[in-house]
């Protein structure tokens, strides 16, 4: 029997399982690199919306503490204006987003709305001194959205503690019978996620209101 030539290459046998074993690597590699690409742009998607969540409640924030309890006209008198509702709030302040509007007092609206030009939960702004008064702003006009799908939004009041130290929470503000700004005010609202509605909550301090409750 001949001794094998050395100088012989591979089969073609040989050959197309070393193929077969190649395209086998590349199919893995690449389901590797499509895998981790798509990890990256759901986390980059995730910080994304973690970052306008954080912005949009810093806008809530910021415009409920520097509520301005200074005397518009309201009506036929000149008083300060709060008006404080289960699904909205529209009151006076110094802390309107300065991306809509050049800065000073505004009036200033935070509702959700689910027609229209989008959905979700959105800001509106208007000069304090409007021709027809103040009270007659439903709050809607030229809104935008501050929170995309964002929905459930539901605001609720406190005059502060009690002498027992407990927050009693109402579902509307009337400055005319409560004499006076609210000391807190409590946001709630809910933002779609890949698991399901994530529910947001947060409670605001009114410097301008104050006070202890009865």
């Amino acid at each position: 029997m001949p001794a094998p030539d050395p100088r012989r290459g591979f089969t073609l046998l040989e050959l197309v399982i070393a193929l077969v074993i190649l395209a086998m690597i590349a199919g893995s590699v690449a389901a590797g690199i499509r895998l981790a690409v798509g990890s990256i742009e759901r986390g980059e998607a995730v910080t994304r919306d973690a970052a306008r969540l954080r912005a949009a409640v810093g806008i809530i924030e910021r415009a409920l503490m520097s509520t301005d309890p200074l005397p518009i006209p309201v009506g036929d008198n000149t008083t300060a204006y709060f008006v404080g509702e289960e699904k909205s709030v529209r009151f006076l302040t110094v802390g309107a987003p300065s991306a809509v509007h050049g800065g000073g007092s505004r009036l200033i609206s935070f509702f959700e709305r689910t027609a229209g030009e989008g959905s979700g939960i959105a800001v509106a702004t208007a000069s304090p001194f409007l021709a027809e008064g103040a009270e007659r702003w439903e709050g809607t006009e030229k809104a935008r959205i501050l929170v995309p799908g964002g929905g459930e939004l539901a605001f609720s009041y406190s005059m502060g503690p009690t002498e027992q130290g407990a927050w009693e929470w109402l579902p509307s503000w009337d400055l005319k019978e409560a004499g006076r700004l609210p000391a807190a005010v409590r946001v709630e609202f809910s933002v779609p996620s890949a698991s399901g509605p994530r529910k947001t909550a947060f409670v605001v301090p009114v410097p301008a209101g104050g006070g202890t409750g009865g």
